[in-house]
């Protein structure tokens, strides 16, 4: 609850009247719908159990990241993955503190982007869902993926950041949005030019 009440705080409001959260026997660990979350029953159960906030939470954004501002999940998976990924994290960056918030970016974003580098399996995060091997997907799109809407921050700094992603939820609520549709905003909010960035993050030849 205190996870919605901040989203929409950052990216405008929760457009139904209730969000349901429904445990399921489901092999992953949560899917999302519009105004409906489904949660693997085994979620709940020993060890699992410590990663449910972080699922609720990253299953909560894509409320706004696939539900309100839609995208090909298809050809262009990070699109709301990544953001769905990086929201939860910044939840926590509001809510846990510093020091935790950075052990949890090391070891969800960090770690698993460092293991792709060095066996050799490090990929661009702009590609559809058939370009990636079934190991590579996760790391690359929402890992990685959440590294680079970092490394966007950091080049657009928090104000602006933040503004933009307000306006980006608004400006395609209830639409269907590209990657060319989202970094061409974000060059609206930075005065430097974003292509060396980009060509950095392999989006641009």
């Amino acid at each position: 609850a205190d996870g919605l009440r901040q989203f929409q705080e950052w990216f405008g409001a929760y457009p139904y009247r209730e969000l349901e959260l429904v445990e399921t026997p489901l092999l992953a660990a949560g899917m999302e719908y519009p105004g409906i979350i489904s949660l693997g029953r085994h979620m709940y159960q020993g060890n699992q159990s410590r990663r449910l906030p972080w699922v609720v939470l990253h299953e909560v954004a894509h409320q706004w990241w696939f539900g309100l501002v839609g995208n090909d999940q298809l050809r262009e998976p990070w699109l709301d993955e990544a953001l769905a990924n990086y929201s939860a994290w910044l939840y926590f960056e509001r809510t846990a503190g510093q020091q935790e918030a950075e052990v949890l970016f090391r070891e969800v974003f960090e770690e698993p982007a460092r293991r792709l580098l060095e066996e050799g399996r490090d990929l661009p995060i702009n590609r559809p869902v058939a370009a990636y091997p079934r190991d590579a997907y996760g790391p690359v799109v929402y890992d990685k993926g959440a590294l680079f809407l970092h490394a966007l921050r950091q080049e657009m700094g928090d104000e602006a950041f933040f503004a933009f992603l307000r306006e980006y939820a608004e400006r395609f609520r209830y639409r269907i949005a590209t990657a060319g549709d989202f970094l061409t905003l974000a060059q609206t909010y930075t005065s430097h030019p974003l292509d060396p960035f980009l060509v950095e993050w392999g989006f641009v030849k």
